[in-house]
């Protein structure tokens, strides 16, 4: 598989993380099948400085694996 990600949706920005050294890292894991989304997918806060909760490190593992098997 190719290393690098190409976008699968638009992309999305996030209002938090404008200038946040990470911003385009997470604008990017985003148009790839949603893997970094909003925080509780609701609104468009990314709440990178609050620590991971448990669902969230699930559920992005999932989509990133149900995106890649459709590959």
């Amino acid at each position: 598989m190719n290393r690098d990600l190409v976008a699968k949706e638009p992309s999305k920005t996030f209002s938090d993380n404008q200038n946040y050294w990470g911003a385009s890292i997470f604008t990017q894991r985003y148009s790839y099948c949603s893997v970094a989304a909003a925080i509780n997918e609701i609104g468009d806060r990314f709440a990178f400085e609050d620590s991971a909760q448990r669902n969230y490190g699930a559920a992005a593992t999932w989509w990133m694996l149900k995106c890649v098997k459709a590959q």
